[in-house]
């Protein structure tokens, strides 16, 4: 699936819910990140998540600390390149121990990071250009 039908697919809800996987989030956040000023694209994976989510039945599904935090580890870590190069180079963002890194399980499954973006406790994330 080329990036444009992938993009759009996401944005309509018209993505199976079987292909949302990690990697599809990983991706959509690369797409936008590499296209938007970073607020922007912040601001559209937010709430392309939580529409997607919604119309598959899954509003609770969404966590606002992990979704900010992948953001920022993509953000800092595009260099120009296309979807499969930059996977390529980055796997570690398709687990979750890039997120362990940086946050204990405490603070990671608390409510409030769920619904707000809350500041690692064990390592502070990359810094964003905007």
């Amino acid at each position: 699936m080329t990036d444009e039908i992938f993009l759009a697919a996401f944005e309509d809800t018209s993505l199976p819910r079987y292909e949302w996987t990690h990697t599809a989030h990983v991706r959509m956040g690369f797409l936008y990140l590499s296209r938007l000023p970073y607020a922007e694209a912040e601001a559209s994976i937010v709430t392309g998540i939580q529409r997607y989510n919604a119309a598959k039945g899954n509003p609770t599904g969404y966590h606002h600390t992990i979704t900010i935090a992948f953001a920022k580890l993509i953000a800092v870590r595009l260099t120009g390149s296309d979807w499969p190069a930059f996977l390529a180079a980055n796997p570690d963002l398709l687990t979750f121990a890039c997120i362990q890194k940086h946050y204990s399980t405490e603070v990671i499954k608390s409510n409030k990071a769920r619904a707000e973006f809350v500041e690692p406790d064990l390592l502070v994330l990359p810094r964003t250009s905007s």
